[in-house]
């Protein structure tokens, strides 16, 4: 994954030097529109390179890294669930063959958005594509389905 840093010169966000001191810039004065202008192509470029490719290649990335960071917490790496405190339920094991033929898709990606006992929702925070890829990687721990 590139990561891209965008530094704006100083004249690009509305402050010049004067001597030692950084001061306001004057954007009345002729071609600041131009800065202004430069400012938000800066902004956009910076905005872009932020963004995660859109392939299924990248989605299945982004998925797994998700998981491992976000659902792994309680439902562990390998999707065989966890521990619990007394008196709540464990996180779901979605290694369980029985649990993965009795949820369709639509299921899982609602319990995401909205939790279920003690996991809570996380309501839009993954667009639908990376809720797929969720969803595709909870169904890859399903001992069913023969592995490629």
């Amino acid at each position: 994954m590139a990561i891209c840093v965008v530094w704006p010169h100083p004249a690009t966000c509305g402050l010049v030097y004067r001597g030692s001191e950084m001061v306001p810039r004057d954007f009345s004065a002729p071609g600041a529109a131009a800065r202004v202008g430069w400012f938000l192509i800066l902004l956009s470029a910076a905005t872009a390179c932020q963004q995660k490719g859109t392939g299924p290649e990248q989605a299945a990335e982004r998925a797994a890294q998700t998981f491992n960071t976000v659902c792994g917490r309680c439902h562990g790496a390998d999707g065989k669930g966890g521990f619990a405190a007394e008196g709540v339920n464990p996180p779901r094991n979605f290694c369980d063959s029985s649990f993965q033929a009795n949820r369709t898709d639509e299921q899982l990606k609602l319990v995401i958005r909205t939790g279920k006992g003690a996991m809570p929702g996380y309501g839009d925070m993954f667009s639908d594509v990376d809720l797929q890829g969720l969803v595709a990687k909870i169904r890859s721990f399903d001992p069913g389905v023969k592995k490629p």
